[in-house]
């Protein structure tokens, strides 16, 4: 039976852990199971690496793009419209009266160059802002209603695209197909060792290292390993008379 309860991102430690101490603790026990034992630390060590091989190669994955950009209707990126959008409003708001002060409350006292290099979920954030800083400037920008409308046609237009990035980004933390398999092989392998290195406790009187040697016992009770009988004097020789 696997141990399908321990955490993916506890197999690095557990696999390293365990095989160490099967090489400390359990191969000097006994003679006749040293080639057993060596060859069992070997393949956890195997099955550890092969974990983390695909965890890197899952995580080293190009992103996924959302390309082209473009609606089923043909319409243009969206993101490219709303950085636009942004540039033609400060630009806008730049040409009138103190309307250097009125850019920068815009921008919220960053550089334009700044604000549009930003990826889209921080775009839609800069329009936001956009839009409560033309509501409190209505008074200096006669044509307000009409930017305050496209802002929000524009930021509406983002949404999907945002959606689509957080998602394809869940989908990469999610498990590849190479890491499930790695995950399957690497249980079945350290339920394996544990099965060895129980019997060589077993046959030493020493089960109760069995916590020692595999962390997840140590912490969890999934499995139980029962202690072995050991010969008591108080109850079990009558009492002289």
């Amino acid at each position: 039976m696997s141990d399908s309860y321990i955490y993916q991102r506890d197999i690095p430690v557990l696999g390293r852990s365990a095989a160490s101490q099967i090489r400390k603790l359990v191969l000097p026990m006994d003679a006749g199971f040293k080639q057993a034992l060596r060859a069992m630390a070997a393949r956890l060590d195997a099955a550890t690496a092969a974990v983390g091989e695909a965890t890197l190669k899952a995580a080293a994955a190009p992103p996924l793009t959302a390309a082209p950009r473009r609606s089923r209707q043909g319409q243009s990126d969206p993101v490219a419209t709303g950085r636009d959008l942004m540039r033609r409003l400060v630009a806008c708001a730049a040409s009138r009266p103190s309307g250097a002060a009125l850019a920068r409350d815009l921008l919220q006292g960053q550089t334009l160059a700044t604000v549009l290099r930003r990826r889209p979920a921080k775009l839609i954030e800069g329009m936001t802002h956009a839009l409560e800083a033309l509501e409190r400037h209505k008074h200096r920008l006669l044509e307000h209603a009409a930017w305050m409308t496209e802002l929000e046609r524009s930021r509406d237009a983002l949404e999907p695209l945002i959606r689509s990035v957080r998602k394809s980004r869940l989908a990469r933390r999610a498990m590849t197909p190479e890491m499930k398999a790695a995950r399957a092989e690497w249980l079945t392998t350290y339920h394996a060792a544990k099965l060895l290195v129980e019997c060589v406790l077993r046959l030493h009187g020493k089960a109760s290292l069995m916590p020692q040697i595999f962390d997840d016992l140590a912490d969890e009770h999934h499995v139980s390993t029962p202690v072995d009988p050991e010969p008591t004097s108080q109850t079990s020789a009558p009492a002289s008379a």
